[in-house]
């Protein structure tokens, strides 16, 4: 194999991997008004060979998610504080492998300008997971909304 062949197959491996890190769990806008009303949309893919089948995840604090948006043939299961406020909620369906969903939900932002950090665990059939929780530019990271 020549210098230019090599070049193009890891132009080519660069692509993939890049387009694989950008597959992970994401939520949109990534910029919202303090205290302002907003519809977070969660994009979910299935980055695996096997069906996925349950999302769990974590809202940030301060911010007040009062509504989802109905998905057919998936249940939300709400999980709330000692206060009734929503602090998560799990999502429970078919999600099969080269697909991804959207989920929708209304929130009121925190009050306060900072980094918005929701946090997500994605189950598939096979009985493995992944944890997206961590810090930007990690394998993988949680998705975070700058609230300014």
């Amino acid at each position: 194999m020549n210098i230019r062949h090599c070049a193009l197959a890891a132009a080519a491996a660069l692509v993939l991997l890049a387009g694989v890190a950008q597959a992970h769990i994401r939520i949109n806008p990534t910029e919202s008004a303090v205290s302002g009303r907003e519809m977070y949309r969660m994009r979910v893919p299935n980055e695996k060979q096997v069906n996925s089948s349950r999302i769990e995840g974590e809202f940030p604090a301060g911010m007040k998610i009062y509504a989802f948006e109905p998905k057919a043939g998936w249940t939300v299961t709400l999980k709330k504080n000692d206060k009734g406020d929503i602090t998560g909620a799990t999502w429970t369906g078919v999600l099969k492998p080269y697909e991804f969903l959207e989920f929708g939900m209304l929130a009121v932002n925190p009050a306060a300008a900072g980094a918005a950090t929701w946090k997500f665990v994605q189950y598939w059939d096979d009985g493995s997971s992944e944890e997206f929780v961590g810090a930007p530019g990690s394998r993988l990271p949680a998705p975070v909304v700058t609230i300014k």
